[in-house]
């Protein structure tokens, strides 16, 4: 439930935000969104076949002129056009403005108005210009009173366009003509005429747009179901495939040659029962259009043939917009906080193309235009709110839960070394069962209760564990299969050989690294790879046609440093019959590798350090210096943050080597990789040996992977040579590798460095150490144990100080120490019982009798101490 209201919590304030940002930007986004609809608004709309477009063309203008044409023109044209059958007759001729005296006047007025009046289905176009609400003052034209055709508007009707004459219009074509209309065409922020308004305010009256007035005066219809903005505009469905246009000069040859029947009958055939627009004015001005440049009455001409046609365009309310945006923003959020990072980005990317393939199916089929700009916006909005919201709550979760883990660690420490006591105390009750038959089953029903207890809690920290790593992968890109498989060939074409995960990320890392100019610091125990990264790194830097040259500083002599590294001047030292170049100058274009690098000398780290800064070192002996353009990878087996603590190692230095630092594990922590390793080093060796190929046994492979390897795949590749070398039958088996006995003694020392490393590893976790060295958890239990008593003796009783000498690390101090205290404990109330510490030693010896012998004298001793401190409190 917390999960779903976060996410219709940010979804919806997604939602408003991209609303807020919409307002706010206005035009620009208004303008995007129209522009990219325009491919839509000039898809192939019908176009209707009612509709007759005649324009004047150069044939005609040679005949009549280019200007204004005489109105007897316009009269003879309008009666042929009744005569021959015309059902509407539109005409380009603003009804307000009286004719060119040059050109008829006054009379060919007088003819137009009696054309109008004998025809009676003229619609005449209305020159306005828009006020909307402005004051008018007394010098503006008159106000045309009424026609027939005009509805009479409520005052509620407040958001439609208002507008006024721009002159007084001439009586006797008001009386007679079938409509009058408008040719208003207001463009977008953008620029560009998409709508018009279907009517405007005039007074009281509505004046129609001349598209619509010559389409009801065809149809006797009004302007119901229209799709309409709440400013009275609908979007205009242009036409791509073109309005039929027909020559004026054509139409009259025709008229004057009416006495040949063909010719008549073609104008009859032309016009008969269908809309005429004549196109016979000159445009005063083109308005920018999807389909480029048009004249007013043309983009009228539009507007009637999408009435004829209804081929309307829709648009989306506001209310539904803004739940539509509401509804994709919430499934956005959902999608990011439900799901992996990668399978979100899909299933966003999956969304965002689902939505447009929707926007362009409605358009192009329906005629319905879905919102774009404000969708997609609140899309990009959520997915960055749901990604900081995720970024938040999952360092506070993983911080909950990394608490959480040590807690439980510390009950499974605790538990453990319940059972272990236990155990022990179990042994000790079958020793006595003579004595008390009883203890020992009450014992084992104790024993069973706390291993089921530790198996409860030790699922409980897995799967808290799981989860810690699964929100941690949601910081760090998680390696899928076909990424793993990707960087293992990839690995494989370097020559590193691996399936270990956390080999892999290193890999990867280095192949983003490696393209930049980066610095690159390798850190790793002697024999890990270090190298071979380091090779990586070049071959997939851009440099790789460079050379690459590796150095190992800790082989350069401290007097030889500058001469190796830097190069030297003829004569600058005896010996110096020449000029050379050193290894930065041979490295030019290339990359150098610093192995070793915390081995150096501080007067050579500090030399070092100007190179890297400066790009330019002296050669010994010079007077100027040399420039070089090189890539530094560096690597050490040292700890060089310790150094720095410590003071025998730069910290301007060591920052300007850590662009980039890798890490890479021990052998011991990839073990999987062992056999991979061992197999590929037999087939080597076998080669340069001249020696048969031979396989590992079972056992072989198994005594590989229980190795400790402290010199790494180094003293791997070694053990293998030697096993070739020295085999004998036709496989490798275990004692052909003549390794080290790992099987535990009593008294082996040197198994205590062995166990305490291990057990170092898995953060003292009996059960898992057991496991990695193949023993039981008992015997593990009592090397620790007796390690414990040791560095108990060994730090005057502090449980602090002898944990943490256990420990090895500050983090595991706190676990070990629960250990000791579980373990010291557990000893006094097994002698508490005894008056006297030989009888308590003697018990002892019998209760711990799997204790190393070499730890009993610890145990004594501690034995010791406590009576010698409870003696003066018995006195």
């Amino acid at each position: 439930m917390r999960t779903l209201a976060s996410t219709a919590v940010i979804g919806v304030g997604a939602a408003l935000a991209a609303m807020g940002v919409w307002a706010g930007s206005g035009p620009a986004i208004a303008g995007l969104e129209w522009s990219v609809y325009d491919r839509w608004l000039r898809r192939p709309a019908p176009v209707s076949s009612e509709l007759v477009v005649v324009a004047r063309d150069a044939a005609s203008e040679a005949r009549f002129g280019s200007g204004p044409w005489d109105r007897a023109v316009l009269s003879r044209l309008i009666t042929s056009l009744s005569r021959a059958g015309a059902a509407v007759v539109g005409v380009d001729v603003q009804i307000g403005r009286p004719g060119t005296p040059g050109r008829g006047g006054a009379s060919s007025d007088a003819l137009l108005s009696q054309a109008t009046a004998l025809a009676d289905n003229v619609v005449f176009p209305l020159a306005l210009e828009i006020t909307d609400g402005a004051r008018r003052d007394n010098t503006a034209p008159p106000v045309l009173t009424t026609h027939r055709s005009w509805p009479t508007l409520s005052r509620e009707l407040g958001a439609i366009v208002e507008a006024r004459p721009l002159a007084a219009p001439l009586p006797g074509l008001v009386e007679y003509a079938a409509g009058v209309g408008h040719t208003l065409a207001l463009p977008d922020p953008d620029g560009v005429v998409r709508r018009a308004p279907l009517l405007v305010r005039v007074g009281d009256r509505g004046v129609p747009a001349l598209g619509v007035a010559l389409a009801a005066t065809f149809r006797k219809t009004g302007l119901d179901r229209i799709p309409l903005d709440r400013r009275g505009r609908a979007v205009i469905g242009f036409a791509t495939a073109g309005l039929k246009v027909v020559p004026l000069s054509e139409v009259w040859a025709a008229i004057e040659e009416r006495r040949a029947e063909a010719l008549q009958t073609a104008l009859q055939t032309m016009v008969e029962d269908r809309i005429v627009l004549l196109l016979v004015e000159p445009a005063a001005r083109l308005e920018r259009t999807p389909l480029g440049p048009m004249s007013e009455t043309m983009i009228q001409a539009h507007l009637l043939n999408a009435a004829l046609t209804r081929s309307w365009l829709r648009e989306t309310s506001i209310a539904s917009t803004m739940l539509g945006t509401a509804v994709l923003a919430v499934l956005t959020t959902w999608l990011w906080l439900s799901l992996r990072s990668w399978k979100a980005s899909i299933a966003v990317g999956a969304l965002v193309l689902a939505y447009l393939a929707g926007l362009t199916l409605s358009a192009s089929l329906a005629g319905f235009l879905l919102p774009l700009a404000t969708p997609l916006l609140a899309l990009l909005v959520s997915s960055a709110a749901a990604l900081v919201w995720n970024h938040f709550t999952s360092s506070s979760r993983i911080g909950r839960l990394e608490g959480e883990i040590a807690a439980i660690r510390q009950a499974l420490v605790s538990q453990e070394s319940s059972v272990e006591s236990l155990e022990e105390d179990l042994d000790a009750a079958r020793a006595a069962a003579a004595r008390s038959t009883g203890a020992e089953e009450a014992l084992r029903a104790q024993l069973a209760t706390a291993r089921a207890q530790e198996e409860q809690t030790r699922a409980r920290l897995e799967r808290l564990e799981r989860e810690s790593r699964t929100l941690g992968d949601g910081r760090v890109a998680p390696l899928d299969d076909a990424e793993l498989e990707r960087l293992r060939s990839e690995c494989e074409r370097m020559g590193i050989v691996t399936r270990d995960r956390v080999v892999l990320a290193v890999f990867r890392d280095l192949e983003k690294a490696a393209r930049s100019t980066l610095p690159i610091l390798i850190a790793g125990e002697p024999g890990t790879g270090k190298e071979l990264f380091a090779r990586a790194a070049h071959h997939l830097s851009p440099r790789a046609d460079g050379p690459f040259v590796a150095v190992n500083m800790a082989a350069i002599s401290p007097e030889l440093f500058e001469s190796e590294l830097f190069g030297h001047v003829r004569g600058s030292f005896t010996g110096a019959i020449a000029d050379r170049k050193g290894l930065f100058e041979q490295a030019g274009q290339g990359t150098i590798f610093l192995d070793e690098v915390g081995e150096l000398r501080p007067e050579h780290q500090s030399k070092l350090l100007r190179v890297l800064q400066d790009k330019s070192f002296y050669r010994v002996g010079a007077t100027r210096p040399t420039t070089v353009n090189v890539r530094v990878v560096a690597a050490s087996n040292r700890d060089l943050e310790a150094g720095i603590t410590e003071g025998w190692f730069r910290e301007d230095l060591y920052f300007r080597l850590k662009g980039l630092v890798l890490r890479l594990p021990p052998l011991r922590e990839r073990r999987p990789d062992v056999p991979l390793l061992a197999a590929r080093f037999e087939r080597e060796a076998a080669t340069e040996l001249g020696r048969p190929h031979r396989e590992l046994t079972e056992a072989a492979l198994a005594a590989l992977e229980r190795g400790e390897w402290r010199g790494n795949v180094r003293e791997l590749q070694n053990c293998l040579r030697q096993a070739v070398a020295l085999a004998d039958g036709t496989t490798i088996a275990v004692d052909d590798l003549r390794l080290p006995s790992d099987e535990p003694t009593r008294d082996d020392p040197g198994g205590d460095t062995a166990v305490l490393a291990s057990l170092r590893q898995h953060g003292f976790d009996m059960q898992a150490t057991a496991r990695a060295l193949g023993w039981d958890r008992s015997t593990v239990t009592q090397r620790l144990k007796g390690l414990g008593f040791r560095a108990l003796v060994d730090s005057g009783g502090d449980r602090t100080r002898a944990a943490l000498a256990l420990a090895g690390d500050a983090v595991l101090g706190p676990t070990v120490e629960l250990k000791l205290r579980e373990y010291h404990e557990h000893l006094l109330r097994a002698i508490e019982r005894f008056e006297s510490a030989d009888e308590a030693i003697v018990a002892c010896r019998r209760r711990f009798k799997n204790l190393p012998e070499r730890h009993f004298r610890s145990l004594e001793l501690l034995v010791r101490q406590h009576f010698d401190r409870r003696a003066p409190a018995k006195v």
